[in-house]
């Protein structure tokens, strides 16, 4: 595994294919499985932020486990 700083068009076309409906770490998984390039997570999430896609798929187990901190922080 080679890390690579150039970011081409294909990253960006495979980028806004899966936008919305992978992770970042999906999307960082599908560019290298297609171009051999990898590219952090980091990367993905500010690509995406540059190309104004939103975003990404956040997990669903996160928003229960967060409500329920911010409702035990009131109760005390």
């Amino acid at each position: 595994m080679e890390f690579y700083s150039k970011w081409d068009d294909r990253c960006s076309q495979i980028l806004r294919a899966n936008a919305r409906s992978s992770t970042n770490r999906q999307i960082a998984a599908a560019i290298e499985a297609e171009t051999g390039k990898h590219f952090t997570v980091f990367t993905v999430s500010r690509r995406r932020a540059r190309l104004a896609l939103g975003a990404g798929n956040r997990n669903d187990w996160s928003a229960a486990i967060t409500r329920w901190r911010v409702g035990r922080a009131r109760q005390d």
